[in-house]
């Protein structure tokens, strides 16, 4: 068990930025410091995506990643979309200096590059940012957070398509003269995104399809929070397994159980009772619950209340044909709604595609659709059969149950991360 080498910041949201207590993901973080070292090798570079539904970890993992790299004397550049198209953003992104954080065996040595003013011309755009990403010798980490709005149409001003696009090529095909790495993190849109710049084909160990925490990392967060934050003298066994069982080994999920956890320990002076244990176990399934309100926020009742009856009788961890999903959006909402709804669903991390299939890839929120709005047909039925005869009332309830009992569930297709897990290996936020 280990402490993070970054510690996080003070945030509006307690479950976003770098964890404070990182266990696992031990098969990634080799993966791209390998990486790290071809690159450095070969005076070349390319891009590493990190892609998983909201509260995965994702933005955890990029700033484990980014340690790794100032390890080994990368300097580390946090930038926005507009980086990837316009100087001047490049610009500032490259002179702004980066908070230094401590790494195992010393503080990295790493040198601040100051550039002088860019001539900007609008058709000189790439060459004047490739002209920046050059500048000097030291190995340069690009990291973008919430890579997927690099997808959305209002993002990226269609004058500056063709600039994004050979920024991002230069970068993956390692045609800058020394090593640059973009590190991406996004939601499950994010890969299409780099594919619409024509960046298709990311090496298999460079592109991370994340999902829940292995059994130990999960329980070795949990011991790290309750101990050293929660300054707990006793053993902390029971509570452990009681949380562990409701939080499915989802990074977000641990955090809403964490907080009130730590609250209830200073209230009862360390002591782990039986009364404290009910109350942070309430406590957090109430913040789970609003946690998955808040990433429904846009959807109407009627398309919460169709994406429920769609996986009512698909259990967590099972997914369904996209041709079936849009099927029901359709019937329920006409064909170019649908398309919408789905778009929207898939930007907001409510559904994610595997292997060709989706599923709601957060345990809270399937839960919190299914038992709040799958059922809301059943109490509304009787309203709308009134004055139908007994045939025709068994006609409609036999229509609006046929689409969840003909949808046919498999498993997810097996992600790296399982495969981890199979293998013994654990992962971490």
């Amino acid at each position: 068990m280990r402490k993070s080498r970054r510690p996080g910041p003070v945030t509006a949201a307690f479950d976003r930025g770098p964890a404070k207590y990182f266990h696992g993901r031990k098969q990634i973080l080799r993966d791209f410091s390998e990486l790290v070292e071809r690159a450095t090798q070969a005076d070349s570079g390319t891009t590493f995506l990190i892609q998983g539904p909201p509260g995965a970890g994702k933005t955890a993992l990029l700033a484990e990643c980014a340690s790794l790299a100032q390890g080994s004397r990368w300097k580390i550049v946090d930038i926005a979309p507009p980086a990837l198209w316009n100087p001047n953003e490049l610009q500032q992104s490259l002179k702004k200096p980066r908070r230094n954080f401590k790494v195992e065996g010393g503080s990295a040595g790493i040198r601040f590059f100051s550039f002088g003013q860019a001539e900007i011309e609008a058709g000189r755009f790439p060459q004047t940012m490739q002209k920046l990403l050059r500048k000097g010798r030291t190995p340069l980490l690009l990291t973008l957070d919430e890579a997927q709005i690099l997808g959305k149409k209002d993002t990226l001003p269609p004058d500056q398509a063709h600039t994004a696009s050979s920024i991002l090529n230069a970068i993956h095909n390692g045609k800058l003269d020394k090593p640059v790495i973009l590190l991406a993190a996004g939601l499950g849109p994010t890969t299409k995104a780099f594919e619409s710049f024509g960046i298709s084909r990311v090496e298999g160990d460079a592109r991370v399809e994340l999902g829940a925490l292995g059994k130990e990392a999960e329980r070795a967060v949990l011991y790290d929070w309750l101990t050293k934050d929660g300054k707990a003298t006793e053993d902390t066994t029971t509570w452990i397994d009681a949380i562990a069982k409701e939080t499915h080994g989802w990074p977000q999920h641990i955090l809403s159980y964490v907080k009130p956890a730590l609250k209830q320990l200073r209230a009862d002076k360390r002591a782990m009772t039986a009364e404290g244990l009910a109350t942070v176990l309430e406590t957090g399934r109430a913040r789970r619950a609003a946690y998955s309100k808040q990433r429904a926020e846009g959807f109407s009742i009627q398309q919460r209340r169709s994406f429920a009856k769609l996986f009512t009788n698909v259990s967590y961890g099972e997914s369904l044909e996209l041709e079936d999903i849009m099927m029901s959006l359709a019937q329920d909402h006409g064909a170019d709604k649908a398309q919408e709804i789905f778009r929207r669903a898939e930007e907001k991390g409510i559904i994610d595609e595997r292997d060709g299939r989706y599923a709601v890839p957060i345990p809270s929120m399937h839960d919190w659709l299914v038992s709040n709005y799958a059922h809301i047909q059943e109490k509304e039925m009787p309203s709308k059969l009134i004055g139908q005869s007994q045939e025709q009332r068994s006609s409609t309830i036999v229509t609006k149950k046929s689409l969840d009992q003909e949808i046919s569930t498999q498993p997810l297709g097996q992600l790296r991360d399982a495969g981890e897990r199979d293998s013994g290996m654990d992962f971490g936020r």
